[in-house]
Order: C-alpha cells, then structure tokens, then sequence
C-alpha cells in the first residue's frame, strides 16, 4: 500500500509539474511574443520618423535651394544694372574725350596753318628788303656812274676821258652783276625756305591727324541674367521598417509530454498483479479504482498544447 501511494504521489507530482512547466512556457512565450511586439512597435515608430523627416528635410532642400536661386538672381540683376550704368558712363566719357580730342586737333591745325602763314610773311618781308636793298645798291650805282660821267666829262677830251668812262661803267657793271647775283641767291635760297615752311607745317598736321582718337562706337550690349533652370527633384525613398527579432518560443507540449512520461514510469513500477505490493486496480465510471482510491485523469485541466 504504501508503494502504491508513493507511486501515485510521484505521478501526481510529475502531472502537476509537467502542467505547471507547460503553463510557464506558455507564458514566457506570451512574453516573448510581447516583446517582439513591442520591438517591432518601436521600429515602426522609428520608421515614421525617418520618413517623416526625409519627406521636410526634403521640402526644406526645395525652400533653400529657390531662396539661394532668387537670391542669386536678384544680385546678379543688381550687378547687371551696375554694369550698364558703369557701361553708359563709359559711353559718355568716351563721347567726350573724342570731342576734346577732335577740339586740340583742330586748334593745332589751325596753330599750325597761323605759324605757317608768320613763317612765310617773315620770309616774304626778308624776301622785300633783299629786294629793297638791291634796289637801293643799283640806284646808288646809277648815282655813282652819273657822278664818275661828269668828271669824265670835266677832265680832258679825247681818248683819255672815253677810256675813263669806259673804265668807270664797266666798274658798274660788275658792281651790278654781284648785286644781282646776290639777290638771285637770296631769292633761291628764300624759296627753299618756304619750302621747308610748307614741308614743317605738313609734319605737324600729319603729326596731329595720327594722334586723332577715332570716334567712339557703342559699347556692347552687357546680357540681362537669367534664372536657372528649376532642378529635377527625386522624392526621398521610403524607409521600411526593420523586422524584430523573431520571439523565442518554448514547447508548452515537451513539459506535458516529460511529466505523463515520469508518471507512466512511476506507475509502470507497481506491480499490479499482487494486492500486497500495490493493490488491484479497477476501471470505474470516473476512472480507475485501486483499493478504495479513484484516480479521475479528466479532472487535470492543462490547457491549450502549443
């Protein structure tokens, strides 16, 4: 009796802990499923959040770059306008150093046609003595023959008078041909002179006519800026949330399994046969009966097997 009451107790043992271990593996699972939940909860709020801030920082890329574009544009309007007005004063400046130039150029022309004319009415009043003062050399030879005539005249007739006479005017003649040849020399060489007025007066207005500015063009026309053209935007590409870790899941059946197992073991070593080693079981309408002790194996709930 006693063998078969301990064969029970270790068979209810091992029934209530193969039950009680299904139970505890089944909740460790439900934790481990909680906790893959909440895990993969977390990665999906981690998702969402990165694809919420690619989406604005996205938006924001866009405000930038056509803020930095309009900016860039407006300055460069700016520098454009700058650019025409330094253009224009350009234009002006130009304008007027051409006009002061062609004003010098003239007043140099004119200097030097106003120089050329004194040149050559200096060179014309030398030209009127050289020819005064040769008139004024012959009439004093005519003056100077007539009074040598008269004292020829005075003297004695005959050939000594006519060879005095022919003596004195061929005197004259000679006086009158270096005269003349003088005045053929001053001539000549004061016509080489004008020649030299007239060349002088040449390389200056030649000198004057190339350092002449050339009139002025208008400046090319300086590019209005334009905007560039707006950029092709690829949308940022959704983060999909990582997969949690799968949750370790413990066999609820196993403990079930080992706890029937060691109590058919301890069962299996009574000896059914003899009543005074453990006593005759009997089937029963809740079970099976062995020496007045009904064992019912429905009233052992173990749950769901997983």
């Amino acid at each position: 009796m006693p063998a078969l009451w301990a064969a029970g107790i270790g068979a209810a043992t091992s029934i209530f802990g193969g039950i009680f271990g299904a139970s505890e593996a089944d909740k460790q699972n439900q934790r481990a499923r909680e906790a893959q939940e909440a895990q993969q909860r977390l990665l999906n709020e981690q998702a969402k959040l990165q694809n919420e801030y690619n989406q604005r920082k996205f938006e924001v890329d866009k405000e930038n770059y056509r803020k930095q574009a309009d900016y860039n544009f407006e300055t460069a309007i700016k520098k454009w306008q700058y650019d025409m007005t330094l253009r224009t004063l350009q234009e002006k400046v130009d304008a007027q150093k051409y006009l002061l130039n062609v004003q010098n150029s003239n007043q140099q022309l004119t200097f030097n046609r106003i120089g050329e004319s004194q040149a050559q009415s200096r060179e014309q009043l030398a030209v009127n003595d050289a020819l005064a003062e040769n008139a004024f050399e012959r009439q004093d030879l005519l003056v100077s023959q007539l009074q040598a005539q008269g004292k020829a005249r005075l003297g004695q007739a005959g050939v000594s008078m006519a060879k005095r006479m022919q003596s004195n005017e061929a005197q004259i003649g000679r006086d009158l041909a270096v005269i003349d040849a003088s005045l053929t020399g001053e001539l000549k060489a004061s016509n080489l002179r004008m020649f030299d007025i007239q060349l002088g007066r040449y390389a200056s207005d030649a000198r004057v006519e190339a350092a002449r500015m050339l009139m002025p063009e208008r400046l090319p026309d300086i590019p209005a800026p334009t905007k560039p053209p707006e950029p092709t935007w690829l949308e940022p590409m959704k983060v999909l949330p990582g997969m949690a870790t799968p949750a370790a899941q413990q066999s609820v059946a196993m403990p079930l399994i080992q706890g029937f197992g060691s109590a058919a073991s301890s069962l299996a070593s009574i000896d059914w046969s003899s009543p005074n080693k453990g006593g005759n079981f009997t089937p029963t309408s809740g079970g099976y009966n062995a020496s007045g002790v009904t064992f019912n194996p429905q009233a052992f709930s173990m749950g769901p097997l997983y």
